[in-house]
């Protein structure tokens, strides 16, 4: 048994030195070379299965590459010869005995495949079966992973590496027992009722840690829909968030694997688009506390009201110690964040520009923020990141504020204004700013002599891009009279967005001011 394991980790050990050697190939590839590169980087994933194949399809979901999207529908199933005494053991009886056809041909994913099968009853189903000895390759890897070392952000920064191991370590194991996934997939399926969400049926009586039998579920991909009609992408793409909120705000569990692999879409019965939700392996729990406490920053963001992000986050998981050096910036922080729910009317996501906006306001400091936060905080932004890039597919774009009023009714909302969070560390409670504390408007007005040639009001956090706000020509005369429009802009976001004069300038007879209100 002890040689056994040793030498499953000494082949897993010898294919992530391969997936290792691959990675440094592909970081250092020219334009040329980078797509045969990111092939050949998934193809050993793909081959390697468990853990690398995670993180491929991960890479896929993030836009790293075609070559990873790719490892999102599928790959190269396992041989029936192998997986079919698999099957038969987990049934504890012959396969024909359970079903009347079974379609040897499988749909390969990291930890298992699935195949197409009829019940001696007439009603399809999809045979989910874990692959044989993976278990043991994914404990290997765990193993292997245990003896890295942190290094640059996760040392510098201080990130709660074991925690990140633990999760990790968790969600691989709730993963290989398909029995719990068995429950979580009943559970939600009882508990998320979103209209035209479809959760396929589990069979209790066929299914086991190593087995998961459920309903078959036609389907197309996401991707493949983007030739729909406006309108039904449109209802897929409520179908999507209204499933995310429920879980996340009235549920309180959400599915985490959002890559495309796990959605199929069609055309109802009625002719109404359709979501099919595949897959419950990894879910995230998310608890009453922290749900309450996201509500109330949502509603503080939304309503720019006396709520303090900082006792919010905290609630959230959050160390309210990391935070506090940087709590000044929170406020304008949460408002990016949470920018689709601010803004009452449709949120065009292509215009919202999270990463280089955070940048902008938190410069390094961005990974303070990210260590301060509990590691499951991964896969809840793992999970709105993969919302944003299926919105994205289906090219429509919607109302979040709306859609968050309807799934969170007033009850709950109210709720969650009154409820009383956990109080901060005693030495914490001074100067705690809230969303008030923040500038709600930026503010441009150009003069000529006593006339008025412009005066525009934007949004404040529109402050993180200032300079693509000014028109080239004027910014050069800015800089010629030596107004440093990015170390204005660095200096106000350093200070939080706070109401101020960013700058005023004389130009011949014109006057520009800009300020923050």
């Amino acid at each position: 048994m002890v040689f056994d394991k040793l030498r499953q980790t000494t082949q897993r050990a010898r294919k992530v030195g391969e997936i290792a050697r691959a990675t440094r190939i592909l970081k250092k590839a020219d334009d040329d070379n980078r797509e045969a590169a990111q092939r050949a980087l998934a193809a050993l994933l793909a081959d390697a299965r468990g853990v690398p194949l995670k993180i491929g399809q991960l890479l896929g979901t993030l836009g790293k590459g075609q070559a990873f999207q790719e490892l999102a529908h599928g790959i190269t199933p396992q041989p029936f010869e192998r997986i079919g005494p698999a099957i038969a053991d987990s049934l504890g009886k012959p396969i024909e005995e359970v079903f009347a056809e079974f379609d040897e041909t499988g749909i390969a994913a990291s930890l298992g495949q699935v195949h197409k099968a009829r019940l001696h009853t007439g009603e399809w189903v999809a045979v989910k079966v874990r692959y044989p000895d993976i278990a043991e390759a994914v404990h290997a890897e765990m193993r292997l992973a245990n003896l890295l070392p942190s290094a640059g952000p996760v040392r510098r920064w201080s990130f709660d590496l074991n925690g990140y191991k633990r999760m990790l370590h968790q969600d691989l194991a709730e993963e290989l027992d398909y029995e719990g996934e068995r429950a979580r997939q009943c559970r939600f399926r009882e508990h998320v009722h979103v209209s035209g969400l479809v959760v396929p049926k589990v069979y209790q009586e066929f299914s086991s840690e190593s087995l998961l039998v459920q309903s078959w579920e036609d389907g197309i991909s996401l991707e493949d829909s983007a030739n729909w009609s406006e309108s039904q992408r449109q209802h897929m793409g409520v179908i999507l968030v209204c499933t995310l909120f429920q879980s996340i705000f009235v549920h309180g569990e959400l599915h985490g694997d959002p890559h495309a692999g796990n959605y199929r879409v069609r055309r109802g019965s009625s002719g109404k688009p359709e979501v099919v939700l595949l897959d419950f392996g990894c879910m995230v729990k998310i608890p009453e506390t922290a749900r309450l406490a996201l509500i109330q920053l949502i509603l503080g963001a939304i309503e720019n009201d006396d709520t303090e992000p900082l006792r919010c986050y905290q609630a959230m998981g959050f160390s309210a110690l990391k935070l506090h050096p940087i709590q000044a910036l929170l406020p304008a922080l949460t408002q990016i964040l949470l920018e689709p729910f601010t803004t009452p009317t449709t949120f065009p996501l292509q215009q919202w520009h999270l990463k280089e906006r955070v940048d902008n306001l938190l410069g390094e400091l961005k990974w303070w923020f990210r260590a301060a936060g509990p590691p499951n905080l991964l896969l809840l932004i793992r999970a709105f990141h993969g919302l944003a890039i299926q919105l994205d597919q289906l090219k429509c774009n919607l109302p979040w504020q709306t859609i968050f009023y309807r799934v969170v009714d007033s009850a709950l909302r109210e709720r969650a204004r009154n409820t009383v969070l956990p109080p901060l560390p005693e030495k914490l409670n001074a100067d705690v700013l809230n969303f008030q504390a923040v500038a709600r408007y930026l503010k441009v007005s150009v003069r000529e002599g006593h006339q008025r040639v412009a005066d525009v009001t934007l949004p404040a956090l529109q402050i993180t891009v200032l300079e693509e706000l000014i028109p080239d020509d004027t910014l050069s005369r800015l800089r010629e009279g030596n107004i440093d429009i990015e170390a204005i802009k660095h200096r106000a976001c350093a200070a939080g967005i706070l109401p101020q004069l960013l700058f005023e300038h004389q130009d011949g007879t014109k006057t520009y001011r800009v300020w923050l209100e």
